[in-house]
């Protein structure tokens, strides 16, 4: 059974592997730190979650791990191609397994604790959850998926605030910033559909997917949480006031009118 101590013992494991990596590419620090904060604050989305839900500690613990670990391949990633885009390199969650393995790092918890947590780490990068017959790795792929899309609308709100005076590529995965919206991307989202990563071909398409996360969404706390920060606000501030921008304002209002008991835009 997963314990606080362990959880300790992941923790202060993953601060002197992120920091080793740091120090020794210093001039790629700047998006690692990045990665660093988003685990350490998916960490706390997905306990706040757990919790939310009434689980018992011990599964709140076991989600806490998810969530330190599931971007742990990002930075093996980063060093070695420069990139978060995972067609253009690999696969982070893949990574993420891998290095879990060589620093043989879930060493002390059960094979099944093992399992859900793997299972879920690559499920959380997925476009939808692979089903397993073990329903407690389908729940926690939920949680983790749920708790990752919530950090990253913090994350990139942040990011698209204060674009113009600094711009990252990286957390724009290389796309350019034209007006264009692809039409299978508004398609998707219009049908209250996910947007497949492989369909994206400008930023306007990266931003456009982020909001379509909002049907993906598994727990009403989640679909609560994203509508009180206005994280999705904050992101058509940064698109273009037109026509099919505006189609797509309406789809999300009227989802968050169906979710949501209280409801004021």
């Amino acid at each position: 059974m997963v314990t606080n101590d362990l959880v300790e013992k992941y923790k202060n494991w993953f601060t002197h592997y992120t920091q080793k990596i740091i120090d020794k590419y210093p001039d790629l620090s700047e998006n690692i730190e990045i990665k660093v904060d988003h685990c350490w604050k998916v960490s706390a989305e997905i306990v706040g979650l757990a919790r939310n839900l009434r689980l018992p500690e011990s599964d709140v613990l076991l989600a806490e791990i998810i969530g330190l670990f599931h971007d742990v391949g990002r930075f093996r990633q980063y060093v070695r191609y420069q990139t978060f885009s995972d067609s253009k390199s690999q696969n982070h969650a893949e990574l993420a397994l891998d290095v879990l393995q060589e620093y043989e790092v879930l060493n002390d918890l059960s094979d099944e604790e093992q399992e859900i947590i793997q299972k879920a780490i690559l499920n959380h990068s997925r476009a939808e959850i692979i089903p397993d017959e073990n329903e407690k790795v389908n729940f926690c792929s939920k949680l983790i998926r749920d708790a990752d899309k919530l950090d990253i609308w913090r994350l990139i709100t942040e990011y698209y605030m204060v674009k113009e005076q600094k711009e990252n590529m990286t957390l724009q995965l290389e796309l350019p910033d034209e007006d264009e919206v692809t039409d299978e991307v508004l398609e998707a989202i219009l049908n209250k559909q996910v947007v497949l990563k492989e369909s994206m071909k400008t930023l306007n398409d990266f931003k456009l997917l982020q909001i379509a996360w909002l049907f993906d969404l598994n727990f009403s706390y989640s679909i609560q949480r994203v509508y009180k920060k206005r994280y999705l606000n904050k992101i058509f501030d940064s698109l273009p006031h037109n026509d099919k921008i505006k189609q797509v304002q309406e789809i999300v209002k009227s989802y968050f009118k169906e979710h949501i008991e209280t409801f004021i835009y």
